[in-house]
Parts: structure tokens; sequence; C-alpha cells
């Protein structure tokens, strides 16, 4: 029997943004229907959490919310694509919702094999979420994407912005993890000196919320002062004021780097996944492993 991991279903959505707001309003209102929900957005802006708080809102929040994670539980998603897959071994979670993350990086075959077994998983009376990083529209376009599978996601879509369209979220999303690593390390920060604040707001966070955490994370664990400063989140950041990080840009070569190693911790350093990666970034697997040779990303 497959070992589905269960959401935790206590974490709290931080942020003001229009660009946020729109998408919680649209879980809400898909929280009505029983419809196949499609979460689309970057690398780590939240779309898992977004549908957590759908399948909170709904009439099926006292059942479990499992998610299968297309990239990473490739055991288990070979055994529900199997055309022998017992659907019966469903029935301890049946009338909860299940969340597949990132189903563009399946093969086309796979994902038309995924259509067929989420069509069974229905009978069981199971709500079905799925989440993509890549824009399944162009996928569509460029035949990257299972037309079946594209239909059937495409009845409701939720879109979240990258958090460098919602910069109201950032500094929101800053204190609450504040918060939470004060308990963690024991310790009493109080917040950001203003020019810290600047700093955070100019940058572009290619890494998303996951790394502004991260960065508050490396961040508290080196500050002893009352405020988190400019020096600690540079250092981090590996980003100096002369580099033109105090002005909202960096050199386009760190940017490159950056979304290379993203990329790559997302999708592996497999030849697949390295495939995958290339096409997450719109590059050719040429492209990628020239990049890969010149800033010695190689594992």
């Amino acid at each position: 029997m497959p070992m589905f991991l269960v959401y935790s279903l206590s974490q709290d959505i931080i942020g003001e943004s229009k660009g946020l707001r729109q998408a919680i309003e649209g879980c809400r209102k898909a929280a009505k229907e029983n419809d196949p929900v499609m979460f689309q957005g970057e690398v780590s802006t939240g779309k898992l959490l977004l549908a957590g708080f759908l399948h909170k809102e709904s009439e099926r929040s006292h059942q479990p919310l499992l998610i299968v994670d297309c990239i990473k539980d490739e055991d288990m998603i070979r055994e529900i694509l199997a055309p022998g897959f017992d659907i019966n071994q469903l029935c301890p979670y049946e009338g909860g919702s299940i969340y597949f993350r990132e189903v563009a990086s399946l093969s086309l075959e796979e994902q038309n094999l995924l259509y067929r077994a989420l069509e069974r998983i229905e009978k069981k009376k199971f709500r079905i979420f799925l989440s993509s990083s890549q824009n399944i529209h162009l996928m569509r376009l460029e035949k990257a994407f299972d037309p079946d599978l594209y239909d059937y996601v495409s009845q409701w879509e939720i879109s979240i912005p990258p958090l460098r369209l919602r910069k109201e979220d950032i500094l929101p999303l800053v204190h609450h993890y504040i918060r939470v690593f004060n308990l963690e390390l024991r310790k009493s920060i109080q917040g950001l000196t203003p020019q810290a604040e600047e700093v955070l707001l100019s940058y572009r966070w290619p890494g998303n919320v996951e790394e502004l955490k991260q960065i508050i994370n490396r961040a508290m664990h080196v500050a002893n002062e009352s405020h988190i400063s400019q020096r600690h989140l540079s250092d981090n950041l590996g980003i100096s004021k002369e580099d033109g990080f105090g002005h909202g840009v960096m050199p386009l070569e760190r940017m490159e780097e950056i979304l290379l190693r993203s990329a790559l911790e997302r999708y592996g350093f497999t030849l697949e996944g390295k495939k995958r990666a290339a096409r997450a970034l719109n590059i050719s697997l040429a492209t990628l492993y020239n990049k890969l040779k010149r800033y010695n990303l190689n594992p």
C-alpha cells in the first residue's frame, strides 16, 4: 500500500498582497465545488499551502489531504500509474483530497496514465488537486503536456504570483519567520533595521518564500544584536552593497547561477532531471550543460 504523506493543516497563510488575496478568494470559491483544481506558480510560491487552505475550507476538512510528489515520490507514482493499481487501497482515505505535486514534470506518457488513474481515483470520492511550477498552457501549445490531462486540470485554476511581484508580503513573512526562529533558537530578535528592510524589498527572490525563510534562518543564527542588519543579510546572500544589491539589482551572472542551482535542486542531476530543469528554464539541454560547466555546478 502506498505510504501517503498527510498534509498538516496547522500552517497559516502570511501576506497582504493583491495577488495572494485573489488566490485565497479563488480557493474559497473552489471549496464549494468538487471539480479538480490546478495550482500554478513558480517553485516555493505557496501552492501546497493554498491547497491545504482550500481543503480546510471545504466540506472534506474532516478527511485527510494526501500529497504525492511527482518528482520525489517515484515509487509511489509508478505504483499509482500502473494499470493494475488496486484503487481499493485508497479506501481508508475515502472522501478526502489528494494533491499531485509538479504534474508537468511527468513525461507525456506518464501524464496520460495519470489522467486515467485520476478518473479511477475520483470514483473513491476524492477531490483532486494538482500543481505545476511550469506554465501548462505554454507546454500544451508546445505539445509537451497531455491534451486529456490538460482538459481535465483546466476546469479550475488558481495562480499565485512569485514573491518579487508581491512585495507587500515580504515583511509580514519576515516577521513571521523571526517569531518562529526565535522560539527554535531561543533568541529574542525584535525585527529588522531600516537598511535591512530595504535590502529585502529590493531583492528579486528567485527562490521565492523558501529562499526568504532560509535567509532569515541563517541571519538569525549569526545575529547577536536585537535587530537583523544589512550585514547579516548581505553576507548570507553572498551579495555586497558594491554589487548593486542595495539598488534592487545584482550581477546577471549571479542571478543566472541562483536560478540554475534552484532548478537542479528541484529536478536533480540525473539526465532526466537536467532535461526537466532545461525545460523549466526555457533553454536547450546543450545550453544547460554549458552553463553547468561555466558555474562548476556538476556534482
